[in-house]
C-alpha cells in the first residue's frame, strides 16, 4: 500500500493503472493545446475581435464544460444519483479553481505559443511539492525532488530553453499554474469524500457556469454569431475538446488522480508538452528541435525514475 498522506490507500496494480489513465489525459490534453488556440482564434474572428481577445477561449470553454456534463450526466446512470450539498461545494471549490486555471491557460494561449503556454502550466511540477512541504511541513522524497529538478529542465529545453521577461500572456501561464496547482491538491483530498463519478459533472456543471460568466462579461460577446459554432472547423475542434480532452482526460483526473500522490500526478502530467510536440508534428508538419528532442527524453527519464520509486514504495 502507498504511505503518502494526500494518496487514497490502494493496491499496487490499482496504482498503476491510475498513472497509466493519467498518461492517457495527457495525450488529449497535449492534443488539446491546438484545437483550443485554431477554435479561440476562429470565435474572435467571427466575433470582429482580435486574436488576443478573452472572447473566443471562454466561449469554447463554456460549450465543452456544458456538452461535457450533459455527456457525462447521459453516458454514466450512477452520476445522476445521489447528489448532496457535499457533491455541491466539492465540485464548486474543485470546479472553481479548475475555472480559473483554464480561463487564464486559455486566454494566455491566444497571446503566446502553445509550447510556451504548454511549459508554464507545467511549473505545476515544482508549485505542487513546495505547497505540500509548506501545507505539511514535510520535505518531499529527494528521488522526487530529482525527479521534479529532471523533468523542469526536460521542459525547459522542451519549449525552446527561453529565458526572457514574461509577457502577458506568459503571466496568464504564470497564474493557470498556480491555480491548477491548488486544483490538484483539493482534487486528491476532496475527491476522495464523494462518488467520483457524480462530482465530475458537478465540477464540469461549475467549469461551465463560470466560463458562461466571463463570457458575458467578455468585449464583443454581443457580436458574436452563434452560428459560428456550427460551422465544420469549429464543431469539429468543440466536440474534440469535448469529448477527449474534458470527458477522457479531466474525467480521468477526477477518477484516478486521487490513487497516487499528486507530486507523482504532476510529474505524469509533465508527458503533455511531448505528446503536444507529437500531435503538432503530424497534424501540422511542426519539426522538434535537438534541444527538444532532449528535453523530452529528460521528461521521460524523470517519469521513469519516479514509478521506479513508486513501485519500491508498492512493495514494502
Amino acid at each position: 500500500m502507498t504511505d503518502d498522506i494526500l494518496a487514497k490507500e490502494t493496491t499496487p496494480r490499482d496504482a498503476k493503472i491510475a498513472a497509466l489513465m493519467l498518461v492517457l489525459a495527457t495525450v488529449f490534453w497535449g492534443f488539446g493545446f491546438t484545437w483550443a488556440k485554431d477554435v479561440g482564434d476562429r470565435i474572435n474572428a467571427a466575433a470582429g475581435m482580435a486574436g488576443e481577445a478573452m472572447l473566443g477561449p471562454v466561449v469554447a470553454l463554456s460549450v465543452r464544460f456544458f456538452f461535457g456534463a450533459v455527456l457525462w450526466l447521459a453516458i454514466f446512470p450512477s452520476a445522476r444519483r445521489g447528489w448532496t450539498i457535499g457533491t455541491l461545494w466539492r465540485g464548486g471549490v474543485i470546479g472553481g479553481f479548475l475555472s480559473a486555471a483554464v480561463i487564464a491557460q486559455h486566454v494566455g494561449l491566444t497571446q503566446t505559443s502553445a509550447a510556451t503556454m504548454a511549459f508554464l502550466t507545467s511549473l505545476t511540477v515544482v508549485i505542487v511539492p513546495l505547497m505540500i512541504a509548506v501545507g505539511l511541513r514535510r520535505l518531499p522524497r529527494k528521488r522526487v525532488v530529482l525527479a521534479v529538478a529532471v523533468a523542469t529542465a526536460g521542459i525547459w529545453l522542451l519549449t525552446g530553453a527561453k529565458a526572457e521577461r514574461p509577457s502577458v500572456g506568459e503571466l496568464y501561464g504564470i497564474a493557470c499554474a498556480t491555480f491548477y496547482s491548488v486544483q490538484l491538491i483539493l482534487l486528491n483530498i476532496l475527491a476522495p469524500g464523494d462518488n467520483p463519478m457524480r462530482l465530475t459533472p458537478a465540477i464540469f456543471l461549475v467549469s461551465g457556469v463560470i466560463s458562461v460568466a466571463a463570457a458575458f462579461v467578455a468585449p464583443g460577446h454581443m457580436s458574436l454569431p452563434v452560428s459560428v459554432l456550427a460551422t465544420p472547423h469549429v464543431a469539429i475542434d468543440l466536440a474534440l475538446l469535448t469529448i477527449f480532452s474534458t470527458l477522457v482526460s479531466f474525467g480521468s483526473m477526477t477518477i484516478f488522480q486521487p490513487r497516487i500522490d499528486p507530486t507523482r500526478a504532476t510529474l505524469i502530467y509533465m508527458l503533455e508538452p511531448i505528446f503536444a510536440a507529437a500531435y503538432a508534428w503530424v497534424a501540422r508538419g511542426e519539426t522538434m528541435t535537438p534541444a527538444g528532442a532532449a528535453g523530452a527524453a529528460l521528461i521521460l527519464l524523470a517519469n521513469f525514475a519516479a514509478e521506479i520509486d513508486l513501485f519500491r514504495r508498492s512493495e514494502s
